[in-house]
């Protein structure tokens, strides 16, 4: 890497797309993480979409001026990418109606939220203009006192901690043709702290001391399951024992998902989902992908897929199969590039 280089930066636009293809060649870009519907009856033939993208470090930036329209993120979506992001949003202009997780936020101009992609979304949105941070959880959760409990968080971008994280993205923004890769790792830290600064500013004072033990820990019983998934034998013993915890604790801590056998068994059966439709993974056996996320039996995996999912694996990756030879818009558009989308999947 040369010292004056400068980061990757992308320009998204359908200023030169036929209108009769600017939102599906939007919708298909967007679509590594979200499914978006038209907003009302006139939304297709009037759309548009210009969006500016930089990779900071491990974090992307984004100033987005965006037509309306209906973001949908269900449960079976956050199953099937493995998208884990925080995604921050200031809007500059519009406003937006959302159902995030059990929450339902009303957000316009002047206003920071904050969505977590483990958690199901949906939002209408009128024309709008927003400063998008997307964030690996890895990076920022460690900062938070409720990492689970962002998603639906509201936050004014005018005053305190917001504003100085709104501040901030808006210089970035202004000065990214500058920022060359080997300034790009202390902008990026700068950048999350101030994001946790803002976030930890509206739990803190609602959270006791060892509340805040019990998320650190349960943060970092999640990462270590995450990183042993493969280990049939991962138990609660033995992330009781890697942990330095009694088993006691370890089921107290995640009561509040559930219990740690159905935290395990969800975040299994989401890597499965993930590798039956991608289309690396489309010449191994099925039961060698649930062995290869620690299920021991291919029949009580079935079931507990079809269970969690409603719909078999195997036919599941046969509807992916059929709709492979689908027609791509953006591959036939000179001069449209969805290079961010790339950025978001394999992000973090």
């Amino acid at each position: 890497m040369q010292a004056n280089e400068k980061i990757e930066r992308t320009r998204f636009s359908t200023e030169h797309v036929n209108s009769q293809n600017r939102f599906a060649a939007w919708r298909e870009s967007v679509s590594v993480i979200y499914d978006v519907e038209p907003y009302d009856n006139k939304t297709e033939e009037r759309y548009f979409a210009h969006m500016d993208s930089m990779l900071l470090d491990d974090i992307i930036i984004m100033h987005c001026r965006l037509g309306a329209q209906i973001f949908n993120r269900s449960a079976e979506r956050v199953a099937r990418d493995g998208v884990d992001h925080y995604q921050l949003h200031v809007f500059r202009t519009g406003s937006a109606e959302m159902e995030l997780g059990g929450r339902h936020v009303c957000a316009g101009t002047g206003t920071w939220v904050i969505q977590d992609h483990a958690d199901t979304t949906r939002s209408e949105m009128t024309d709008y203009e927003v400063l998008n941070i997307f964030i690996p959880r890895r990076r920022l959760a460690p900062l938070l006192h409720t990492p689970d409990s962002m998603h639906g968080t509201v936050l004014a971008a005018d005053v305190g901690a917001g504003r100085l994280l709104a501040d901030y993205v808006v210089s970035l923004n202004a000065i990214a043709h500058d920022i060359t890769r080997a300034q790009a790792p202390a902008a990026a830290e700068a950048l999350t702290q101030l994001a946790a600064l803002a976030l930890n500013g509206v739990v803190y004072d609602t959270v006791d001391p060892p509340a805040l033990a019990n998320r650190a820990l349960l943060l970092r019983a999640q990462v270590y399951i995450k990183d042993h998934l493969h280990l049939p034998n991962l138990s609660p013993d033995s992330i009781a024992g890697a942990l330095g915890l009694s088993r006691a604790r370890l089921y107290r801590i995640f009561a509040p998902c559930g219990g740690i056998a159905d935290y395990i068994r969800e975040i299994r059966l989401r890597r499965c989902y993930t590798d039956l439709i991608s289309a690396r993974h489309d010449h191994i056996h099925i039961s060698q992908i649930a062995y290869r996320w620690g299920f021991k039996d291919a029949s009580h995996f079935s079931k507990l897929f079809r269970s969690r999912f409603g719909v078999q694996p195997n036919e599941l990756r046969g509807e992916v199969r059929a709709g492979m030879g689908g027609a791509s818009v953006l591959q036939g558009l000179a001069g449209v590039d969805a290079t961010y989308s790339s950025w978001i999947a394999n992000l973090g």
